[in-house]
């Protein structure tokens, strides 16, 4: 071996090849600015218990819920069959496919040994999976008599699909937005997590699955677990950090 290939050799070890996977840290903005969470937590609980009142009450919103809930499967029924392949496709995504990411996401974070993350991923898909069928059980507000192609009886306000995909995907957002190199694909990745967030409560609405009001305040709950379960975990652990310098 040459002297030149020896130098080349220690060159190429001193800089190791880049994953092309990125390195899913959370950015701790929520630790650092713990009002954004708490912001986050007042708004949604607020939006949650006027949806909840609104309910009760049998307030102004139940006429856009009974409308929507007439009109959207009627049409859905009417559609050619790449329709229903598409509006089924909101199911699994706010359910099964957030399942296995979640596992997926798991396994990658104690194999990088990234605790911090390992639990914003398992503590925010299990507590929106207890708050949806807690709330839901409580409220015990029937589905839409509608109901076409997936077929759920179990109560539906509020839509623990939208909880998950608050809860999901904005973490998601959350954790591979600071990844990127530039303000243009910051804003793609964002808006790509509330296209999906949008579709998924869509989809169930069109399906007759769950009421506008459903959705709209399983929206409110997810923004409300989002802001105050990824703040104090992140709170957590910079704490731990800085008792172990």
């Amino acid at each position: 071996m040459t002297a030149n290939t020896k130098v080349a050799t220690l060159v190429q070890d001193d800089h190791p090849r880049k994953s092309v996977l990125p390195d899913l840290r959370a950015p701790g903005l929520l630790a650092k600015l713990p009002i954004i969470g708490l912001v986050m937590f007042i708004f949604g609980s607020l939006m949650f218990g006027g949806l909840t009142y609104n309910l009760l009450a049998h307030g102004p919103l139940l006429a856009w819920d009974k409308a929507l809930a007439n009109t959207l499967p009627a049409i859905g029924l009417n559609s050619p069959p790449f329709v229903k392949v598409l509006m089924d496709s909101g199911f699994y995504l706010g359910k099964e496919v957030i399942m296995v990411l979640d596992i997926l996401l798991a396994l990658y974070f104690i194999y990088k040994k990234y605790w911090q993350e390992l639990a914003m991923v398992t503590i925010g898909w299990t507590g929106s999976a207890l708050l949806f069928y807690s709330l839901s059980t409580f409220i015990a507000r029937q589905r839409p008599p509608t109901m076409i192609w997936i077929i759920v009886k179990i109560p539906g306000f509020p839509s623990g699909h939208a909880i998950a995909t608050v809860t999901f995907y904005g973490l998601m957002a959350y954790l591979l937005a600071p990844k990127m190199r530039s303000a243009f694909w910051k804003g793609i990745l964002v808006a790509a997590a509330m296209l999906i967030i949008a579709f998924v409560g869509f989809s169930r609405i069109f399906t007759g699955g769950h009421y506008l009001t459903d959705i709209l305040s399983g929206y409110a709950v997810g923004i409300a677990w989002f802001g105050v379960v990824y703040t104090l975990i992140e709170i957590y652990f910079q704490k731990r950090r800085s008792q172990n310098v």
